[in-house]
């Protein structure tokens, strides 16, 4: 292949055919948009506010009855990802380049389940919670007087499962007002796919408690069953439940720029290439994932 200006804006324009189609394939396979909240960014960072309680109707009696509302304040500032691949300038002059055509195909997949990679890593962790500092998921955190007992080392099951929409449906806020959180989705990993959708799918099942005879079974289509690849090896037997609540979901996606695709190193008269006899080609994202509030997920921390 000839080396000029328009052959090279023809392959990469080939490039970005096939990075566009990963990346629209990378988004209908990623879990991002089943179990997050996205909020568009236009800054370094985000102030999120959340209140820290309910505040309820009551019977109006007298003057009104003013309550002061406190909120928790967290600052997300974003963060910034690449991408970046070489093509030596031999591959090109040899019409090699079509070998790097599934290459920019899979860099768009992988651009479009960043996002899932950030989200799991948030809900694997140990980190603490930007509202009160202490570790968001454990089973001492208080509202109020009422307990926040968001996580349980009990592997996912039939009674584990119910135990935690229980636990989840049941919080109190400050003022001893329910949450009303709604559990909405079941996310786990692959090794604990069938028992999910034996909780979840099935239409019939038979327990101890009914002496092995099947019954109908009362957690079908309770919450949405979601299976994440990224669930494995030390995490393989770790589970959630997902909740939400006024429109607050647990994890959220902060989006400040999309990936593109990127080519200042594609040029054939840029001074890179010329020392280095190699063009790039890569992406480039800026967001964040954090965790919300601590009522809207329910963990199972088991070790593989």
């Amino acid at each position: 292949m000839d080396i000029n200006r328009a052959n090279i804006e023809v392959m990469f324009q080939e490039f970005e055919v096939e990075f566009t189609a990963g990346f629209n394939k990378g988004t209908e396979r990623r879990i991002l948009d089943q179990i997050a909240q996205i909020v568009p960014s236009t800054g370094s960072s985000v102030v999120h506010a959340w209140l820290n309680q309910n505040p309820k109707m009551r019977e109006w009696i007298g003057d009104r009855l003013v309550k002061n509302i406190q909120s928790d304040n967290m600052t997300i500032t974003n963060k910034k990802y690449e991408n970046t691949i070489e093509i030596p300038r031999e591959d090109i002059e040899d019409d090699q380049h079509g070998l790097y055509r599934p290459l920019a195909r899979l860099m768009g997949e992988e651009a479009a389940a960043h996002p899932d990679e950030l989200l799991v890593d948030e809900l694997t962790a140990d980190n603490n919670w930007g509202g009160d500092a202490a570790a968001f998921f454990g089973t001492s955190r208080t509202y109020g007087s009422n307990t926040i007992s968001n996580e349980t080392t009990s592997a996912l099951a039939a009674g584990t499962f119910e135990t935690a929409v229980e636990t989840m449906q049941s919080y109190l806020g400050h003022e001893d007002n329910p949450l009303n959180t709604i559990p909405f989705a079941l996310v786990c990993g692959p090794s604990n796919r069938t028992t999910a959708f034996d909780i979840l799918e099935n239409d019939m099942r038979a327990t101890q408690a009914t002496d092995g005879v099947a019954t109908q079974n009362p957690n079908k289509g309770l919450v949405m069953p979601v299976i994440s690849s990224r669930l494995v090896g030390s995490y393989a037997n770790y589970w959630y439940l997902m909740g939400e609540c006024g429109g607050i979901r647990g994890t959220i996606y902060q989006q400040r720029q999309i990936a593109e695709f990127q080519s200042s190193r594609f040029n054939p008269d840029s001074d890179y290439v010329f020392e280095t006899d190699k063009y790039q080609m890569g992406t480039r994202a800026r967001g964040r994932a954090f965790l919300s509030l601590p009522h809207l997920i329910y963990r199972g921390k088991v070790s593989a």
